[in-house]
């Protein structure tokens, strides 16, 4: 699963899954803000993804192993 990351609350993590290819309900494009992978998510997603951007905020959205990475990263220290 993919996720979407708030930037306007830290502290809030917001889990929207994503898919590899176009389904009936994930039809919006959204790009990694990391590796610039393609992957699609529903409209209340793409909204909160659009949002963000509109705002001046970094692009919010991590695929699952940009987010793996990070973890991993920040973890270490």
């Amino acid at each position: 699963m993919t996720t979407l990351r708030s930037d306007l609350d830290p502290n809030q993590q917001t889990l929207i899954p994503a898919t590899s290819i176009m389904t009936d309900e994930n039809q919006h494009e959204v790009r990694c803000g990391m590796c610039a992978r393609e992957l699609y998510v529903d409209e209340d997603a793409h909204r909160f993804y659009s949002e963000a951007l509109i705002s001046g905020l970094d692009n919010p959205f991590r695929c699952e192993v940009c987010s793996e990475e990070y973890d991993d990263l920040a973890y270490q220290g």
